[in-house]
């Protein structure tokens, strides 16, 4: 599910503030990741532009048209198994160029690299650890790889 989709179920189950709706979102306090802050808050900006929230006093509601999206049938994207390791390290820079006709395209591929521990850089940039081989074919069978490209880094590479 695209994190457009899972801030409206939040929501629609939850009216609520920023640190309950990022709670639910990533099962851990609102004190988290930067990058996972600054992801949402964006992601709750775009959604009150579109009309899909409304917020007033730092309580966001869903609205109508949030309604309706939340009701459509799910992406037909799949979601890959995430295993979490302290000990990974982080190699890898992805920086992706997804069009705006394929937004979902690119809130599927957000919401997957936050799921393998990615890091948010710079906008659709991301820095993480290897990406396992089935996610990539995904990618290509999904013809996104034209619209992403691949770093070997390590932290220290990065300034």
């Amino acid at each position: 599910m695209s994190i457009i989709k899972e801030v409206l179920k939040a929501i629609s189950n939850y009216p609520g503030g920023y640190g309950a709706i990022y709670e639910i979102i990533y099962n851990e306090n609102a004190n988290g990741s930067k990058s996972k802050e600054q992801v949402l808050r964006t992601t709750l900006s775009r959604m009150k532009r579109k009309g899909l929230l409304s917020g007033k006093k730092g309580v966001w509601k869903i609205t109508k048209e949030g309604e309706e999206l939340l009701k459509q049938k799910k992406t037909a994207f799949f979601k890959f198994p995430k295993k979490k390791s302290k000990n990974v390290t982080k190699t890898m820079i992805i920086i992706f160029d997804i069009p705006e006709k394929e937004r979902i395209c690119r809130d599927w591929l957000r919401s997957e690299l936050i799921g393998f521990d990615y890091e948010l850089i710079q906008k659709s940039v991301w820095f993480g650890p290897p990406l396992p081989k089935e996610f990539i074919k995904y990618l290509d069978d999904k013809k996104l790889l034209r619209y992403i490209k691949f770093f070997k880094a390590t932290e220290s590479d990065i300034i």
